[in-house]
């Protein structure tokens, strides 16, 4: 049975919406906009606690041991002479470092720079005394005249991240002003078996992610100690030698590397994790850190690999050659081009991420004035290359990330170089080679690094007239240097290059 009264409520609730003015009516983006606000509102004690716990450094961790590799067997990279109190890198590493030294007591007045990274950083194909660290040495003794500045150069031929960190810890320790980082082309050199991560999901990883803030840690040592943290976790981390064992030092090194390899889509985590460590520890240390991220030769260096994609038929690989061949081949007249053209833009449809056709269609685009394409297309080329010995997107994104995250002072060296290259793509007018920059590619380096201490406050100029006043001083470290410097970096360059096509005569069993 109805109820007559509560027809006459509802009758009543309907009439007074209908008769509610319009101007009442809150929208329903509205709604949504002032939800959100309010949340953000209620966190935002938490972000104030949170950054109130960074900025005084609590809680504090001992620096992590690296879940990816071990390293237990590297020994440090400088040695101490008793005698005259000054430490050098010692002579068992002078395979893969050049000299340094320095005195163990920082002399009154003294600003000390490491600079640390790859074979970019010490100079390759020539060596430090014309590598990007020699000309900041120079930037910054012009800027401050009143200081003894040096800068020890500490880069390793083929080092990658993880080696580079080993060295950060130690050279933390030898009372730096300065460390100036340029890592991420030699993530791919050694092979490491990542095994567990591939349950490392999405859950997992944002556990890590929230294991980062520091509120989570402060309560978790409150419940379980200071020594518990959340930490990525592989089964068997990579043993590995004592020095740097590429791929491509010994014979049959190129065939190592397959398309399709599991173990690359890996390294950008486990770079993100070595960068992250740098950071953590210059914070720790109160040491001021630039980070650079890296250059490479986009328009000149065809990839070093390009092979089927492992998924492909036996027929889409014969009609993917027969393309290949049609468009490699087919070359000169314009009637040629265009069924080139064609034969490329057919093999593609194939196989989308061949690095080899790619890299044919940006020099193809490249040469039509379609410069903007052409980059991205060179830049997809360098991705694909199945022997990655130029640091791809994904790792100069995690340098970028990282800086910004740290709120770091970052330089852009791709950017950099970039904007200095005809028509914004790099290639042999600044690079010797597919990474490494010319003298005057350092030189560039190294003064975009100076411009950016002075920007971020890292150093005081007590000299306003600097930038004209380093041109003496590069014109002096120019004079001596000998031909057979410069003889000998060609002969380096030269070797370099049959290195990266996988020719190395060393074979396993030396």
């Amino acid at each position: 049975m109805l109820n007559p009264l509560a027809n006459k409520h509802s009758d009543d609730l309907g009439q007074e919406k209908r008769h509610r003015p319009k101007s009442a009516r809150i929208p329903a983006h509205r709604l949504w906009l002032f939800r959100i606000g309010a949340i953000l509102v209620g966190l935002l004690p938490l972000a104030a606690c949170e950054g109130v716990l960074r900025w005084i450094d609590l809680p504090r961790h001992p620096p992590a041991t690296d879940p990816f590799v071990d390293l237990h067997s590297l020994k440090p990279l400088f040695e101490l002479n008793p005698e005259t109190d000054i430490l050098s890198i010692g002579a068992q590493r002078m395979n893969l470092f050049r000299p340094a030294s320095f005195a163990r007591v920082k002399g009154q007045g003294g600003f000390r720079v490491f600079a640390l990274g790859g074979s970019t950083t010490q100079g390759e194909p020539y060596s430090t005394e014309t590598a990007f660290p020699q000309w900041l040495e120079l930037n910054l003794q012009a800027a401050m005249p009143d200081r003894r500045v040096e800068v020890i150069n500490c880069g390793g031929l083929s080092y990658a991240s993880y080696r580079v960190l080993a060295i950060l810890q130690e050279v933390l320790e030898y009372s730096p002003d300065l460390i100036v980082i340029y890592t991420g082309q030699n993530e791919y050199l050694e092979r490491r078996s990542y095994e567990g991560l591939e349950d490392y999901q999405l859950l997992h990883l944002t556990r890590y992610r929230l294991s980062q803030l520091r509120l989570v840690q402060l309560f978790r040592s409150w419940i379980t100690g200071p020594a518990e943290r959340e930490e990525i976790v592989v089964r068997q981390p990579t043993r590995m030698q004592t020095e740097v064992d590429a791929l491509l030092d010994y014979q049959g090194g190129l065939e190592e590397y397959q398309r399709g390899d599991t173990w690359h889509d890996t390294v950008p985590l486990h770079f993100r994790w070595n960068l992250e460590q740098m950071v953590a520890g210059c914070q720790r240390a109160q040491v001021p850190l630039v980070l650079v991220a890296p250059v490479t030769n986009l328009l000149d260096c065809p990839p070093f690999k390009f092979a089927f994609a492992p998924h492909q038929s036996p027929q889409q690989r014969a009609q993917f050659s027969e393309y290949w061949e049609q468009a490699t081949q087919n070359t000169g007249e314009a009637e040629n081009q265009a069924s080139a053209g064609q034969a490329l833009a057919s093999a593609l449809e194939i196989d989308p991420h061949h690095a080899g056709a790619l890299f044919l269609l940006g020099r193809r685009q490249y040469a039509s004035g379609d410069y903007a394409p052409a980059k991205r297309t060179l830049q997809a080329a360098r991705d694909a290359d199945v022997c990655p010995l130029r640091a791809p997107t994904a790792i100069s994104a995690v340098i970028r990330e990282v800086a910004q995250n740290a709120d770091l002072p970052l330089v852009d060296a791709d950017r950099l170089f970039s904007d200095a290259s005809e028509h914004g793509i790099v290639g042999d007018q600044w690079l010797v080679d597919h990474i490494h920059p010319s003298l005057e590619g350092h030189q560039l380096l190294a003064e975009a690094i100076a411009e950016k201490c002075v920007q971020e406050g890292l150093i005081q100029p007590g000299n306003l007239q600097w930038r004209e006043d380093r041109a003496e001083s590069y014109a002096n470290q120019l004079r001596g240097l000998s031909e057979a410097y410069f003889h000998r970096g060609k002969q380096r360059l030269e070797g370099l290059l049959l290195w990266t096509q996988g020719r190395a005569k060393k074979t396993r069993s030396e």
